[in-house]
Formats: structure tokens, sequence, C-alpha cells
């Protein structure tokens, strides 16, 4: 029983009314940008952005190429998980066009993790509530381990959410299941892939032989159907909390493996290199009675 327990259940009784005006308007802000990004250069709309809130000399920082890569700076205690489940439609619909987008959800640790995954999942929590606001019953919440439990035949019709940590992407970590293996139960979603769909992602390795002993030479050469690779084919939202816990060169390396359509940071204290793109000042909360 942690204070992140406290917190999740703290952020999660928000939403039991309607978003706060600081959320509104965080998540208005964060939509126009994305769909600016449609028609112009990333650090443009980003520059649109900062520059109506009155706020300048905050260059935006390129992570990935094209890719648009934001933070949204929310005081602990504003409600950011709730944001952030609410983000996940509005950054599909903006960014991909999409009514059924494929989710990362990043947190920054195990306990974390488990407790987002349990909240994400009950029907009765604000957080899927948010989710279900959009989508209705089209959701489908996962971890890692279970992300072979859904079929080829629920992407693109349904929501689906896939939550684990960013350590559990870190290459050197191999404590962790490795999401770089190949995992014959999620084979049907490689089927048939045409060769401009198979570009960019991993295929197996001599070296690979090694580690899975399941694998002959006849594979070698071949996409891996592996959890990376599924998540490289859906181009998924990237939702990050806790942002400024890891902003290493691995973590990015890392995300681009996963070729993200839009990476959304929430924290309460963002560091070099977080491109804040709304702020959400102490002051908001007070006024919303967020905090005495």
């Amino acid at each position: 029983h942690s204070v992140q327990a406290d917190t999740l259940r703290h952020q999660g009784a928000l939403t039991m009314f309607a978003l706060k005006t600081y959320q509104k308007n965080a998540l208005a802000v964060l939509t126009e940008f994305l769909q600016a990004c449609r028609s112009q250069p990333v650090a443009d709309a980003f520059n649109a952005a900062v520059a109506a809130q009155g706020r300048s000399n905050e260059p935006y920082q390129p992570v990935f190429e094209n890719v648009p890569s934001v933070c949204l700076r929310v005081p602990t205690g504003g409600g950011k998980t709730v944001l952030a489940a609410h983000a996940v439609a509005l950054a599909g619909k903006a960014v991909l066009d999409s009514d059924a987008p494929v989710a990362l959800w990043l947190t920054p640790s195990d306990t974390i993790r488990t407790q987002t995954l349990e909240a994400l999942s009950d029907a009765r929590h604000p957080y899927r509530q948010a989710l279900a606001e959009y989508f209705g019953d089209r959701v489908l919440v996962c971890d890692l381990e279970s992300l072979q439990t859904i079929g080829p035949h629920d992407v693109g019709k349904t929501c689906i959410v896939v939550v684990a940590t960013i350590q559990s992407f870190n290459v050197s970590d191999t404590g962790k299941r490795n999401v770089y293996s190949f995992f014959e139960e999620l084979s049907p979603h490689f089927d048939n892939l045409p060769p401009n769909r198979a570009e960019g992602l991993e295929t197996v390795k001599a070296e690979d032989l090694e580690s899975q002993p399941y694998l002959t030479t006849t594979d070698v050469g071949r996409v891996k159907h592996s959890v990376a690779n599924w998540l490289h084919l859906n181009r998924p939202l990237v939702i990050v909390d806790e942002a400024h816990n890891n902003r290493t060169d691995r973590f990015f390396k890392t995300l681009g493996r996963l070729n993200p359509s839009c990476v959304v940071e929430l924290t309460a204290t963002p560091v070099t290199g977080n491109n804040v793109l709304y702020h959400v000042s102490a002051q908001e909360l007070k006024a919303e009675q967020m905090i005495k």
C-alpha cells in the first residue's frame, strides 16, 4: 500500500466529475498541436503553440525525425494519469486519424505499472471510464506478457493499450522477458506481410539461434515475430508517465525502434529536453480546489 497507490486513487477520484478547466485546456492545446503537425514541421507547430501562450525562447528539441514528442507539465495531484487516458483517443484521432489506435503506456516502475494496468482494466475506474468515453467497450488493455491474447482481428477495430515499464524495452536489461525475441504466438500478426510493411522490422540473426533453440538456420533473415516488431508495425502512440525519469540516449534509441507515431510525456518536474507544450500552474490547481 504505497504513496503511489494513494496518488493513483486520488487522481482517479478526479474524473468521477467532468474534467477540470486546466485539464481541458491542456488537452485542447495538445490536440491542436498534433493536428498542426500533419501539415507543417513539428518544430513550427510547437513554436506556434508556445507563442500562443505568451512563451518565448523555448526551442523545440527534436527527438525523432518528424515525430511529435511533447510534454504536459502538471503539478503533483493534478490528475496526470486521467489526462493521459484522454490523450490516447485525442492523439489517435489527431495523428493517425484512427478510432482504434495502439498505445504504449510506459511507467517508471513495476509497482506503478501494476497499478496502472489494474486501473485501466477496471470498468468502474475513472481511468478506464476516460477511455470508454471515446471507445465504449472497444478497449483492450494488456501487458507485454499478455499481448499474445490480442488477435489480428482486434487491430484497427479496438483501442489497444499496452502497459509496460520503460526498463523492459532497454536492451541491456535481459532479466525481464525479452521484447525483442521471436514468439510463435504473435505469428498471425505477421502473416502475408507486404514487403513495404516489413521494412524497418528486425530480422532473425544467427546469434538469435543460441538463445532461442526453436529457431533454425532457415529462420535467419525472417522478420522476427517479436513484441517490438508488433509495436513497430502498429505505430503506437507512446504515453510516458513521470517522463523526467528516463531521458537517456538509450531510452530514445529504444523508443525509435518501436516506430512511435507521437510521444506524449507527463511530469510535474520536466528536465532539459522535455518539450513542454503546456504548463499547468499551481494557481490553476488552487483555483479548482485541487490543492489546499
